[in-house]
């Protein structure tokens, strides 16, 4: 494949194609979810709520880049999954753009630079968590894709609007996770190591990115100084610095959870690789060329940087909150060295059984989805499918009782997001999440009960239901919506919400 190129570029390895290829994908799963079911998800529900209103920042454990493209994009498809998911597969398509540019820089053959991009679908967090979970690390994947690219072609070019580019893009950065910083100085630290990019570093380049990336950041760091709260006490307590457990144990077990993590993260493409190209990794085959180009080294190197700068503070800080779905920016350039190095081998016949591989894979995980939308029981989903939840059974005797322009106070987020999914005009409330908006003149209290019909008094279970001290309610009474299953009778499963009219004049329904 590498070896027989022809003067014409296919149109799948142009930057147009990979992008639109990449975009079809992520449309045929945007329909598959969004024509099954209104149902939002892990983490789509509790950004539902959060964004009712556009805020400068809503919370310190994560920056609000993804509320705000959210937020924009509901203004088109209202509060509902296709609003999530046109964000989500839109960043998903630039990363692959943008990662298909630098692969082209590091990989000579153009169809193996796009097979490259497409081969992160063999990454699980890409090819399958992606599609049910993931708001913010979809922001910084595109974020760290897009400043790699521009930090390499300010490096190429001298050129300073580069530098300005990359300093704006490394802003955006810095407002989708708290994480990203990192991957900007393992980015810095790759050139600087360097022998040949090191010379190409620019001083006024690298003192007019960071001005670029504050005024970026502002908005944010505006509403953290605003909010008269520490963010370094937030992330703390997120990343599990604060246990009582000693420092050296704490470390310990966070550089453990980094080594499962790494593991975890790049399965499957390692191992086929290794499987694939096991005479290059045994030394049973020799290079046509002698060694990777600049910009493939300076992506390897960049990868061992950011792992040793993960270590390095989970040393010191003793963070024992290191998951498998936080490795993306240290391993989002290792496809684009490997794929070069490998590139120098040859290996026709095995990069077409890649290419086949990743094919079969995409149509076997769109497959795999089906049943859990369209039979969602414990075989096909497990126990909870959350996203098949029948919330839209509560939309008629809500409506009856006024919740469209009420206030509707959650028990949890699950509850809260696709509430605000029935109700765009409520004014949505959970524990976590306070309203921003004025109160109204009704409020209610809806609470999950399971999928069992409740044997006690109304009144006792809201007593035990009401994690805020309200005053016994107006009224309470017992909705239930029926699950959905291609096969099954009507009723085969059914879930019951409890809803508590309260006194809209009470503290916490102002």
């Amino acid at each position: 494949m590498p070896n027989s190129k022809s003067d014409r570029i296919p149109l799948y390895a142009t930057p147009l194609g990979v992008w639109a290829i990449v975009a079809l994908w992520g449309l045929s799963h945007i329909l598959l979810r969004a024509l099954n079911t209104p149902v939002l998800g892990t983490d789509d529900m509790f950004e539902n709520v959060l964004v009712q209103t556009l805020e400068p920042g809503y919370m310190l454990r994560q920056p609000p880049l993804y509320e705000w493209l959210l937020w924009s994009s509901q203004q088109v498809f209202g509060p509902t999954i296709q609003a999530a998911l046109f964000v989500k597969y839109g960043l998903i398509s630039l990363a692959a753009l943008f990662l298909f540019l630098i692969a082209r820089k590091a990989i000579s053959d153009p169809r193996l630079a796009a097979l490259c991009a497409f081969s992160y679908s063999l990454y699980y967090q890409f090819g399958w968590n992606l599609h049910e979970g993931v708001t913010h690390t979809v922001v910084l994947t595109a974020a760290c894709a897009v400043s790699a690219f521009l930090f390499i072609k300010a490096l190429e070019t001298g050129r300073l609007s580069f530098y300005l580019l990359f300093g704006l893009v490394a802003g955006a950065g810095l407002l989708a996770k708290h994480s990203y910083p990192l991957f900007v100085l393992a980015l810095v630290l790759a050139a600087a190591s360097d022998r040949v990019w090191r010379p190409r570093l620019r001083l006024a380049g690298l003192l007019l990115a960071p001005l670029a990336a504050a005024i970026v950041y502002s908005p944010y760091a505006w509403w953290i100084l605003s909010d008269g709260m520490t963010l370094l006490g937030s992330m703390s307590r997120t990343m599990g610095v604060t246990a009582e457990t000693s420092h050296i144990v704490r470390a310990g077990e966070g550089l453990g959870k980094l080594a499962f993590g790494l593991l975890g993260f790049s399965v499957p493409l390692l191992p086929l690789l290794l499987l694939l190209f096991w005479p290059r990794f045994l030394g049973k085959k020799a290079p046509q060329t002698p060694a990777v180009n600049d910009v493939a080294r300076f992506c390897g190197r960049t990868v061992l940087i950011m792992i040793a700068l993960t270590a390095i503070m989970i040393v010191v800080t003793g963070a024992t909150y290191v998951k498998e779905r936080h490795m993306h920016p240290l391993l989002l350039l290792l496809p684009i060295f490997l794929f070069a190095d490998l590139e120098r081998f040859g290996f026709q016949r095995q990069w077409r059984w890649l290419a086949v591989i990743v094919v079969a894979l995409v149509a076997v995980v769109f497959a795999a989805r089906v049943p859990g939308l369209i039979a969602p029981d414990k075989f096909w989903c497990g126990g909870k499918c959350r996203h098949m939840k029948p919330y839209a059974d509560l939309k008629v005797p809500l409506s009856e009782l006024g919740a469209a322009n009420a206030t509707l106070i959650a028990d949890n987020g699950y509850t809260g997001g696709n509430l605000r999914v029935l109700f765009p005009t409520a004014r949505l409330v959970t524990k976590a999440i306070p309203a921003r908006t004025p109160p109204r003149e009704k409020c209610f209290f809806v609470w999950e009960e399971g999928d069992r019909e409740p044997q006690v008094p109304a009144g006792d279970r809201f007593a035990k239901a009401a994690f805020w001290q309200a005053d016994a309610p107006a009224s309470v009474r017992y909705l239930t919506g029926a699950w959905p299953h291609l096969f099954r009778e009507k009723g085969w499963r059914t879930t019951w919400w409890g809803v508590a009219e309260l006194d809209p004049a009470a503290p916490v329904c102002r």
